[in-house]
């Protein structure tokens, strides 16, 4: 059975019109194969909330994404792997080219950090950079 802790987030993402901060909870559970962080962001504009869940194994990340907007994503270090991106307009095939990924957690304190350019249907949409600085609570 996975032990888990709640946890504080330091959230930062960038990307190039911009960027925002967030302190956010969570849960951290630690793995047989590695570590699966549950979070929620609070609501955008519109209201919506977004839950997600991203699972750290061997070199990899896998975000799940529950909102407004659905993604399904992985991440590995000089790899282009697909992922999926639902939106209100309809579903959409992404790619993300993952040029930096770094994952420093010991006992269930430390940092995830990324970034990637995304593509769309084979056009691109932005580069992108996410940190997380995770704490026990």
């Amino acid at each position: 059975m996975p032990e888990k802790r709640s946890v504080r987030i330091g959230f930062e993402s960038r990307q190039e019109d911009g960027g925002q901060r967030l302190q956010l909870e969570g849960e951290l559970y630690r793995m047989r194969a590695g570590w699966t962080l549950v979070y929620r962001e609070p609501p955008d504009e519109s209201g919506a909330a977004a839950a997600n869940t991203l699972v750290i194994e061997g070199g990899e990340l896998r975000l799940r994404r529950r909102g407004q907007m659905r993604l399904e994503q992985r991440f590995r270090l000089g790899e282009a792997l697909a992922g999926e991106l639902e939106t209100p307009y309809g579903r959409h095939e992404v790619k993300a080219f993952t040029s930096s990924l770094t994952v420093r957690l010991e006992e269930f304190s430390g940092t995830v950090e990324w970034e990637y350019e995304l593509r769309m249907q084979d056009q691109p949409v932005g580069s992108f950079g996410i940190r997380l600085d995770i704490q026990e609570a």
